[in-house]
């Protein structure tokens, strides 16, 4: 079982061993029958008139249907008229019932009820019913220690007298109807798994456009704290209630915006204008040549010559043109703080409704804004625009294990700059590692020495298909280097990029060649953003981190690289190189999105199910006037 997935269990049901020891034998059944066709919703609860029950496990099938499991880690089976697990869950059960025909007028889905019992034997269970012949007719409900253990469970659990399978449309509703929101409402955070994928749920997240009804507003978070997470189901909730709306999103490079595309689905993407900075500024026929720019002009003096008088002139009327004929009903920037303050600051005042995403730690570059007040207090623009309740804050990372984000968090703390900045703008108290919190656990962090070509050829080979691995490289000419080398291994799966296109993008496994290269230079050309590069690509990595540094000595030298190694390396599993630690194939996967689909075939004509996770959580967030 994926550690992450095993790390949330667990802290789930602290407390309550049985219950955790009953969802993780779940999850690994039904994982090596390669079932991947379910969402297990741990603490769920469900009203009636007598009040809030919680349940201790909802498991739901799209096939096979809901089951509302109870565990009971007794040392005996000793059932009483008051302490009755099946009469208990049978209740849920008519619960469950009574409560989806007065949402649907009918039963949608089929529901059972199961009671596992982890600690009673099944031996010690056939002499309890052979003794009390009542209870004999709950047998087939009832799974033991034996069960758990010997794998056989699957068809037995799953067996019912009848198959009603909902459509794609009534399932997203049953499970907006599951989902625990009072305890979410308390500020918890709620995870939802399958198979080796975890949904969370976040009240912040979820409630945070809360009340918004136009102008701007300016959502701030760290790297892994779900901004663009929140930005497209922003934009798919909106078109559910106004299919005619347009939208205008830009990020800062292409690779984001092609990840941001593929949240939507085609209908979607009808109402949909997505691109990268420079890609707007060809659409709009923004006049590069007229302002100073040619094509040899580096990325900084582009910068530079963007904020002058002369380009926010060309901007303005070549946008204004623009709009004419094209009309935005809203405009979403993701990656805000590597964007041209002065072409945001014009593009919402055209568009007026915004909504900026932005976390000035990640900010790549030295020329791009400092701050968000960049935009809205900009030196050329006459009038300064008050930020006070435009500004929103998330504070739980739940996308990069924490051992990587405590781990970035600690280096990014380095740059007494932003940390100052992040007080006075009220959205640390204190430190980063302070008031930033962190869901996952179990990431793993690699030192050693790859940098060589044959010996990252070796390690790549370590990493199995089917996850996404991202290779980062120094130089572009590095980057050509090793695409010809992942060709040659027929790893069209792994992609390669320089470190800083990786901005706004993540992957289960990132790779980072020559970061000891990085490192040093780095260290040596102090321009404002050296720790700052270093949280953005270390945040990268949602499940296993392996950074190339060939010769820690040389770092050693300089006190800014120096201490930037000493806390990897009391970060690291270990210093040693991963070719030298990881037995082959034994590199561990990672979660992916949620996804249900149908294992059944040609069970019911339209019975196609896929639910991705960003579905789901765009249809929780509509409990929360999202």
């Amino acid at each position: 079982m994926n550690k992450k997935v095993l790390t949330v269990i667990r802290n789930v049901f602290r407390g309550s061993q049985g219950e955790s020891e009953v969802v993780e034998s779940l999850v690994e059944i039904l994982r090596k029958s390669g079932d991947e066709n379910y969402y297990l919703v741990p603490k769920a609860t469900i009203a009636d008139f007598g009040g809030t029950k919680e349940i201790d496990l909802l498991l739901l099938h799209p096939v096979f249907g809901l089951y509302v499991i109870e565990v009971k880690a007794w040392e005996k089976l000793l059932i009483t008229s008051k302490n009755d697990p099946f009469r208990q869950t049978n209740e849920y059960q008519d619960m469950l019932l009574s409560r989806l025909k007065e949402e649907f007028k009918k039963v949608p889905i089929n529901i059972e009820y199961r009671v596992i019992f982890p600690y009673i034997s099944k031996k010690e269970a056939d002499r309890f019913f052979e003794e009390n012949p009542y209870y004999a007719n709950f047998a087939n409900h009832a799974f033991f220690k034996e069960d758990l253990e010997e794998g056989n469970i699957f068809g037995r659990f799953f067996n019912s007298t009848i198959s009603v399978i909902p459509n794609k449309k009534d399932f997203l509703k049953i499970a907006k109807i599951l989902v625990p929101t009072e305890r979410i409402r308390s500020k918890k955070v709620i995870p939802i798994i399958t198979n080796d994928e975890i949904v969370y749920f976040d009240y912040k997240q979820l409630s945070i456009l809360n009340g918004y009804t136009g102008g701007f507003r300016i959502i701030r978070g760290v790297a892994g704290t779900g901004k663009t997470v929140i930005l497209t189901n922003f934009v798919a909730n909106k078109l559910k209630r106004h299919d005619d709306e347009k939208f205008l999103i830009l990020c800062f490079n292409r690779k984001l915006a092609d990840e941001l595309a593929t949240s939507f689905t085609p209908e979607q993407r009808a109402n949909i204008d997505i691109f990268s900075i420079f890609e707007f500024l060809k659409k709009i026929d923004f006049d590069e040549e007229k302002v100073g720019i040619g094509r040899e002009t580096k990325l900084e003096e582009k910068y530079k010559t963007f904020e002058t008088t002369e380009a926010l002139r060309e901007f303005r009327r070549k946008l204004r043109s623009y709009l004419k004929t094209h009309p935005y009903d809203y405009f979403l920037c993701d990656e805000t703080q590597d964007q041209p303050a002065g072409f945001i600051r014009m593009i919402y005042e055209e568009i007026n409704d915004s909504i900026l995403f932005i976390d000035e730690a990640q900010r790549f570059y030295p020329y791009t804004m400092k701050s968000i007040a960049d935009v809205f207090h900009h030196p050329k623009f006459k009038e300064k625009i008050s930020m006070r309740g435009r500004v929103k804050n998330l504070k739980n990372v739940y996308r990069t294990p924490s051992n990587i984000a405590k781990c970035a968090f600690e280096i990014l703390a380095f740059d007494k700059t932003i940390n100052e900045y992040y007080r006075r703008s009220h959205y640390l108290k204190g430190t980063f590692l302070e008031d930033i919190h962190c869901v996952l656990e179990e990431g793993r962090i690699e030192i050693g020495d790859f940098d060589d070509f044959d010996r990252l050829k070796a390690l790549i080979q370590r990493f199995p298909k089917g996850e996404e691995t991202t290779v980062l490289a120094y130089t572009r000419k590095s980057v050509e280097a090793i695409e010809k080398i992942l060709h040659g291994m027929g790893r069209s799966d792994i992609r390669v990029m320089t470190m800083a296109s990786v901005k706004g993008l993540e992957s289960q496994n990132v790779l980072i060649h020559g970061f000891g290269n990085f490192l040093y230079r780095g260290a040596r050309d102090d321009r404002g953003v050296f720790y700052r590069q270093i949280y953005v690509l270390l945040t990268r990595a949602q499940n296993n981190l392996v950074l190339s540094i060939p010769n820690e000595a040389a770092l050693l030298k300089h006190p800014r690289s120096a201490e930037v190694l000493k806390v990897l390396n009391r970060y690291a599993n270990s210093t040693q190189t991963i070719l030298e630690k990881v037995p082959d194939g034994d590199v561990k996967e990672g979660m992916r999105l949620a996804k249900i689909k149908p294992v059944l075939q040609n069970v019911k004509e339209g019975a196609e199910l896929i639910v991705t996770a960003s579905e789901l959580f765009g249809v929780i967030a509509g409990l929360f006037s999202f």
